[in-house]
Order: C-alpha cells, then structure tokens, then sequence
C-alpha cells in the first residue's frame, strides 16, 4: 500500500477513533478524489435498518458534492475492544461505487493481507439498466397493470 492509500486508512480509522460506538457507527471510509482531497463517511445504523446509512455511501455521496472523480477507496470496521478490519463495501454500496466511481480502486482483504481491486471486480455480474436493454430486457408499456409485463389482452413475451 502506498503512502496516498495509507493515509486514507489512517484518515478512516481516526475517523472510528472520534466517533466510535458500539451498534451505532462501526464503519469509516474514507475516500482519495482525483484532485488530492479525501472525503470521509461514517456507518450510521437506525433502529429502523434500511433506514441506515454505509460509510462508503456517505463518502460517496460527499465525494459528489466535490465534484471530483474517485480514485481510492479505504473502508474500516471497527469491532467491540477496539481491533480494527480493512473492510470490503457491501452489494449495495458496490453497486453506488460502480454507478458513480467506476474506475476507483477499492482495498479489500486477499489472503493474509489486503489489495486493491477494481470496482468492476467487486461485483462481476452487477446489474446494469442500459446492459439490461440492450440485452432484451422485458420493458412493461404505459397502460400494464402494476405486477405484469404485459398490457391486459396481450399475449405473454417470451425470454
């Protein structure tokens, strides 16, 4: 890891030092935009789970308010005592980083240590709308009942 993405661990793992609590706000992340500046998410969990937020997501969600390209992606899990975890972003937050930083690179666990990947490889086979046109997806048209692919009197598309 070089000396850029190791100030982002660090700059993620201060963030959990400030801001730790247990259930609460375990993840840190923090990413490297292209003009040098790092922006920083922090894991906040609500009692209603969907409702809560990743720390990749808020980073990047900061990171597009700057409006500066991604580059590097560091994520931290902090765990009850204090050891800390280079940690992988979730499917979700994945599929925002592929949406909204696809040339980043990302830190992950690889054997005993870590590496960086690309975005891509995180999710291989992630869904794409456009890729999904392209390919024949079934498209309902105005007038289809919600729940059916179909307009009522037609026949059923085949796949």
């Amino acid at each position: 890891m070089g000396a850029a993405d190791q100030e982002l661990l660090r700059i993620a793992t201060d963030v959990l030092d400030r801001r730790y609590r247990t259930g609460v706000h375990e993840v840190a992340a923090a990413l490297r935009l292209s003009d040098g500046s790092v922006v920083t998410g922090l894991h906040v969990e609500a009692s209603a789970g969907r409702a809560s937020v990743c720390a990749e997501s808020a980073a990047l969600s900061a990171a597009v308010v700057a409006g500066s390209p991604v580059v590097s992606v560091v994520g931290v899990l902090r765990r009850p005592g204090g050891t800390m975890h280079l940690i992988e972003p979730c499917g979700v937050c994945a599929e925002l980083l592929g949406d909204h930083a696809p040339d980043a690179r990302v830190w992950v666990a690889v054997g005993n240590g870590f590496g960086p990947v690309g975005v891509a490889e995180l999710l291989p086979f992630r869904r794409r709308r456009s890729a999904r046109a392209a390919a024949g997806a079934v498209t309902a048209p105005a007038g289809t009942p919600p729940g059916s692919a179909t307009p009522p009197g037609s026949a059923t598309p085949e796949v």
